[in-house]
C-alpha cells in the first residue's frame, strides 16, 4: 500500500517542495515493513542526535516517524527515530490511560540518508485488521517544524484524533 502525508496547513515546512510517501508491506508472519520517503535536502532536516538504538521517550519532539493503530481497547502509538530509537504506548481512549508498551518484538528500524531524500524502513509485528494513522513531525534547522499525517482535524496538528486514523490495514496475504 502506498501512502502520501499531508502537512497540517497551520504548519507548513520552510521547502514547500518537501513531500513525505509511505509504503505499507504485509507479511505472512503477522509482521510489516513501513517505509517512510522523505523527499527534501536533508541538509536542512534536524535529526535528531539523541539514543542510537532503543527504546527512548520524547522523539516526537523533533524528526520521527509514526504510526497510530487501533486496537478493541483504545490505541496504540509507536515512534520511530532516523537514529534507530524508537518508543511505543498504550492508550485506553483519547489521550487518556497512557501507558509503556512493551512490544513482543522491538521494532527494526534503518535508515539512509540521500542527500536528496531520507527513507526510514521499520519492521514491526502488524497483526489483525483496524484503523491506522501514519505521521511524521519534521524539523528543520532553522527550527521549523511541520506535523505531517494522513489526514489532519480541523484546529491544531493532533496525531491523537480520530480523523488522524484514515486507513485500514488490509487482510494479510497467504502465500
Amino acid at each position: 500500500m502506498h501512502f502520501q502525508l499531508k502537512p497540517h496547513p497551520e504548519s507548513p515546512p520552510d521547502d514547500r517542495e518537501m513531500t513525505i510517501e509511505v509504503w505499507l508491506d504485509r507479511w505472512p508472519d503477522g509482521r510489516a515493513e513501513l517505509s517512510y520517503h522523505l523527499h527534501a535536502d536533508t541538509g536542512r532536516i534536524l535529526l535528531p542526535s539523541g539514543p542510537a538504538r532503543g527504546r527512548a521517550d520524547e522523539l516526537w519532539r523533533t524528526t520521527c516517524f509514526e504510526l497510530f493503530l487501533q486496537d478493541t481497547r483504545g490505541y496504540r502509538e509507536y515512534n520511530f527515530a532516523p537514529s534507530g530509537a524508537w518508543a511505543a504506548y498504550a492508550f485506553d481512549g483519547y489521550r487518556s490511560g497512557l501507558g509503556a508498551l512493551e512490544p513482543e518484538h522491538h521494532p527494526q528500524i534503518g535508515a539512509d540518508d540521500l542527500g536528496d531524500s531520507l527513507i526510514v524502513d521499520v519492521i514491526i509485528d502488524l497483526a489483525g485488521e483496524r484503523r491506522f494513522g501514519l505521521s511524521a513531525v519534521i524539523e528543520e534547522v532553522s527550527g521549523t517544524k511541520s506535523y505531517w499525517a494522513l489526514a489532519h482535524p480541523p484546529g491544531r496538528p493532533d496525531f491523537h484524533h480520530d480523523a488522524c486514523f484514515a486507513a485500514t490495514l488490509p487482510p494479510i496475504e497467504q502465500p
